[in-house]
């Protein structure tokens, strides 16, 4: 595969570390008005080989001056160009919330375009897109929306009522909503990697019946973890989480050897 120049692959992946010989990269997705920094702590602590490559969405942090993107079609545009470099080594996604809605139709764009298969793919505290039956809120006037955005508990308190901040951060937030409820109106098949599903037993917006129907979503293996905690379960409840990824990630390396 041609390279991509560092200058691209900074912007997408900020805080990736190169490896010399990498078993295994690991591509991380953020939720909404998340950012790859969250998946900093996993640098050091993933199975011996795994390269962690957490992606950087345009719209925050050191692209914050950039729009941020709305629909899947125009993301898969400009995150398909960066992602694939990375992939002439065995690769595995990780998504979260919006980030596991990203990770589907990355896997989606691969297998329609005969590229590299993920070895497997981790969707974490999303339904899959045929079972999203809650209602959109990225339509809300402003109220609505911060209301909303309470309820979610993702988005600090001192953030929503810093009224400056949030008129900066608020438009990438309506964004990454919006993002999270597109369709890209393309072929839907079933996948044929591997699945890991982590649910939240607590979360309010997911239930954990909904998450069983990520099942449908691929022909190969789906394995369903549940974790205390509520939809932010990776923040509240972080070990055990990465110890589940820990877990994933052996085995699917073990499987591919």
């Amino acid at each position: 595969m041609a390279s991509a120049s560092p200058p691209v692959l900074d912007r997408w992946f900020p805080s990736r570390k190169p490896l010399p010989e990498p078993r295994l990269r690991l591509f991380c997705l953020p939720f909404a008005g998340g950012s790859a920094a969250i998946y900093q702590p996993w640098s050091m602590a993933l199975p011996t080989g795994v390269e962690l490559c957490a992606v950087q969405l345009p719209g925050r942090e050191r692209r914050l001056m950039e729009p941020a993107m709305k629909s899947l079609p125009a993301l898969m545009d400009v995150l398909m160009p960066a992602l694939t470099p990375l992939m002439d080594r065995p690769f595995a996604l990780f998504g979260y919330s919006m980030g596991a809605r990203i990770g589907l139709e990355v896997a989606r764009t691969l297998k329609r375009q005969g590229g590299p298969k993920p070895l497997g793919f981790i969707a974490a505290a999303a339904p899959p897109p045929s079972h999203n039956d809650r209602e959109p809120i990225h339509t809300l006037d402003d109220a609505g929306f911060i209301a909303k955005l309470r309820e979610y508990d993702g988005t600090p308190e001192e953030v929503l009522q810093h009224k400056e901040l949030l008129e900066l951060i608020l438009p990438t937030l309506r964004a990454d909503f919006a993002l999270a409820w597109s369709e890209n109106g393309k072929d839907t098949a079933p996948l044929d990697i591997p699945l890991s599903v982590y649910a939240g037993k607590g979360d309010k917006h997911v239930g954990l019946d909904t998450m069983e129907h990520w099942r449908e979503e691929s022909t190969a293996d789906v394995r369903i973890r549940h974790f205390e905690g509520g939809h932010f379960f990776i923040r509240t409840h972080g070990p055990p989480v990465l110890a589940a990824v820990r877990e994933d990630l052996t085995r699917w390396m073990t499987a591919a050897t």
